[in-house]
């Protein structure tokens, strides 16, 4: 963790204005690949990997009736926080009752982001998930569902900060590592093949915008596929240490599209 001086914030005397989210997003935390965090301990590093084709889904709140808070609970030597976000949903619909019916039970993480932000906040962790509270009003003052995500484990983290990519489609499936196209088309999770013999990864096109985050998923086999630091194909891999990634099933790397001119580099964020 870092050590940092807390300064007052860039938005002057309205940085503590209300924010309100106009996006929120919810999935499964099961089996989820959570990347690891910067320095500081906040910020992550890479994309969330879904299991099994998984999807990230979006859920509607009025934006006055959404709250996302967290509280410090616990004793002097035992200090947790405890995340929390409580939605508003308007109506008394089918697919109110059937979100209601699907995710209570479930293990979750939520993320939101406030209007005018790049960022989403998480919260939730694989060890220290939300659940869903569900709450029905209908009465003469009209007719709403309160959606409450909470935890019921303790976690030592903050909500963290995630500029990764939003997961609303399964990894593109590559067929040939030595043409690999990192294209906007394909989206940025790149699902590679099991190889009997050794192939080194090159990217053969690459239309990704400046700070793009590119997951890379190994595939495997008798010689999984390698990515050196080195020129690969249209960009340069710039690799943690010099280190060289191999594609080992279920293995991860996380990559940072940097634009310099007329040289397109890929830094690596993390791998597990």
């Amino acid at each position: 963790m870092a050590k940092v001086n807390l300064v007052k914030a860039s938005g002057g005397s309205s940085s503590g204005a209300p924010a309100p989210k106009n996006e929120i997003i919810i999935f499964e935390a099961d089996g989820v690949i959570f990347p690891n965090s910067d320095q500081g301990g906040v910020l992550i590093e890479g994309s969330f990997v879904l299991p099994n084709g998984d999807k990230m889904v979006t859920v509607y709140s009025t934006k006055s009736k959404t709250e996302a808070s967290m509280e410090t609970e616990g004793d002097e030597d035992s200090m947790s926080f405890k995340s929390m976000v409580k939605l508003q949903y308007p109506g008394n619909s089918k697919a109110v009752k059937e979100f209601v019916q699907y995710w209570t039970g479930r293990n979750v993480i939520v993320m939101h982001k406030a209007c005018g932000e790049n960022h989403y906040e998480v919260c939730g962790t694989p060890c220290a998930p939300l659940q869903l509270k569900a709450a029905k009003k209908d009465d003469n003052e009209g007719r709403t569902w309160t959606l409450s995500f909470e935890p019921f484990a303790k976690s030592g983290f903050v909500p963290k900060i995630y500029e990764g990519a939003v997961v609303i489609a399964e990894p593109h499936t590559v067929a040939d590592v030595a043409a690999l196209p990192l294209l906007k088309a394909n989206g940025v999770q790149y699902q590679l093949p099991s190889l009997a013999v050794t192939d080194v990864i090159e990217v053969d096109g690459i239309d990704l915008d400046h700070g793009t985050i590119v997951t890379l998923l190994g595939g495997g086999g008798a010689n999984p596929a390698t990515l050196a630091s080195a020129a690969s194909g249209d960009v340069t891999a710039v690799l943690t240490s010099g280190t060289t990634w191999v594609g080992l099933l279920n293995a991860v790397i996380h990559l940072k599209v940097f634009k310099a001119g007329a040289t397109t580099y890929l830094f690596e964020l993390s791998r597990s």
